[in-house]
């Protein structure tokens, strides 16, 4: 059963939130990283390093829900209710990228872009949801497995992760091209523990980091968390001067600073609200979220297309360029919303049942008259 909104934790909503503006930002963002200068490039370095954790962070809240609840190692509800919550919405939203395609470039380009669907997301954003459709494929293993560790193998499972995939990975990357040193920190397939892309990682990261019983100073996760937008931010600066192009090696997704970023704002939203419930505001745009998430590629694309009659480059300024983060944001928002108050397309473009968006996050939930408490 849904949970009530009261029942819903404030720290766990507002980093789905903050990491769907996250993600939304980084796709907006990309065009100005790669040709924009001045002011404009410095802010959407700094404010796309922040976002950097937006990725990691939607894993790591996955992890930390579901091996936090004991249905998770039902079959059943892995494949009657939580499974088709992101399979739905992603042949949905696909079909209509596929659909679009049809009309704009015609029946051979949408048969080969369909055809490619089991492998090649739609849109390069769905890429999350490919990763994580295994990921809960093997939660109900996992949960069974997260029951029986002990702490000692909790931090042993993390430290695997940490070094031979976080670590390997972000050696390997800041070697010189022409070192030797780079196969040694390649990862090979026959000597891999690199599961699902190394993404699973995050997962489990979440999970161990959710079961915490003592966190780290409020102080120390702060100046971590600030340290490490610095460092990639300062970072990607330094590359695009020495090399002349953009270059997101320090904003890798499996990368350390990444991972410290992404753990340290897990464990400050913990420490400011894990004892808080969800209000009604963060409610309703914790459940507009997902469905945001997969709209904004198609958004994206539309503002895009009309944009340079209008304003220009989409970075031609500051201005110009918060304004299209802004529309693309709000068409998102409102589109989500809409289809959230529609029963027959609600389940299928939000991922929610139509009784839970009611509840919620639709329409009739703004307008409806609640009891007393």
């Amino acid at each position: 059963m849904t949970p009530s909104p009261r029942s819903r934790r404030w720290d766990y909503d507002l980093l789905r939130v903050g990491s769907m503006v996250g993600v939304v930002y980084l796709h907006c963002a990309a065009a100005a990283l790669r040709s924009a200068s001045g002011a404009v490039w410095h802010f959407a370095n700094l404010a796309s390093s922040l976002a950097t954790a937006a990725v990691p962070l939607f894993f790591m809240l996955s992890g930390a829900l579901l091996l936090s609840q004991e249905g998770t190692a039902d079959l059943s509800a892995l494949f009657g209710r939580r499974l088709p919550k992101v399979l739905l919405p992603l042949a949905a939203w696909s079909a209509l990228v596929v659909l679009l395609t049809l009309l704009r470039a015609g029946p051979a380009a949408a048969l080969e872009q369909l055809s490619a669907l089991p492998n090649t997301p739609a849109m390069v954003p769905y890429w999350f949801l490919y990763a994580l459709i295994p990921v809960y494929l093997l939660s109900p293993f996992l949960k069974k497995m997260a029951d029986g560790l002990t702490d000692a193998h909790w931090n042993y499972l993390v430290l695997l992760w940490l070094v031979l995939t976080i670590g390997v990975n972000t050696v390997r990357d800041f070697l010189p091209l022409e070192s030797a040193w780079r196969t040694v920190f390649t990862v090979h397939w026959t000597l891999n523990v690199n599961l699902i892309g190394g993404y699973l990682g995050y997962f489990l990261l979440g999970a161990r980091l959710a079961r915490l019983r003592r966190l780290p100073s409020r102080r120390v996760l702060w100046l971590v968390s600030l340290a490490c937008v610095l460092i990639i931010a300062g970072g990607t600066w330094w590359l695009r001067r020495s090399t002349g192009a953009y270059d997101e090696s320090f904003k890798s997704y499996l990368h350390v600073f990444t991972a410290l970023l992404s753990g340290a704002v897990f464990l400050l939203a913990r420490s400011y609200g894990e004892a808080r419930r969800s209000g009604r505001l963060l409610t309703f745009c914790s459940g507009l979220s997902f469905g945001i998430y997969l709209a904004h590629p198609l958004a994206i694309s539309f503002w895009e297309s009309l944009w340079p009659g209008w304003m220009g480059s989409t970075f031609a300024g500051m201005g110009a360029h918060l304004l299209f983060f802004a529309a693309v944001l709000l068409s998102c928002f409102a589109g989500v919303l809409l289809a959230a108050s529609l029963p027959g397309v609600c389940f299928l473009l939000t991922g929610q049942s139509f009784r839970t968006a009611c509840r919620e996050c639709n329409l009739p939930s703004l307008i409806k008259t609640r009891g007393p408490n």
